[in-house]
């Protein structure tokens, strides 16, 4: 799993996400049956806009932390399980006076 999230990435990927247009983002076919062209998983990338930067920012961005943020979610939502036990317990009378890490 990745390693958990500082404030700094959280900030960075909150910055690169305010840099990029609104989307919806279209596909632009090619001439030869409407496929998008290239070569790669990212193959071609055109906005109508300066703005090109900043999403090609975005995309590079979103590959790595995607999965950042995903282990994020999994690591608080034990954490909420692990609570809501202790918690259970608590209100059952059984103790649940260990540390919840």
């Amino acid at each position: 799993m990745p390693d958990p999230l500082t404030a700094d990435y959280l900030r960075k990927t909150q910055q690169i996400i305010a840099s990029v247009p609104a989307g919806p983002w279209e596909a632009i076919g090619n001439d030869f049956g409407g496929e998008p062209c290239g070569v790669g998983p990212i193959s071609f990338l055109e906005t109508a806009s300066e703005d090109q930067a900043a999403v090609v920012a975005f995309v590079g961005h979103a590959r790595e932390a995607l999965p950042r943020y995903v282990g994020e979610v999994s690591r608080q939502r034990a954490h909420i399980r692990a609570l809501e036990n202790r918690l259970r317990r608590l209100e059952q009378g059984q103790g649940g006076d260990r540390h919840v890490r």
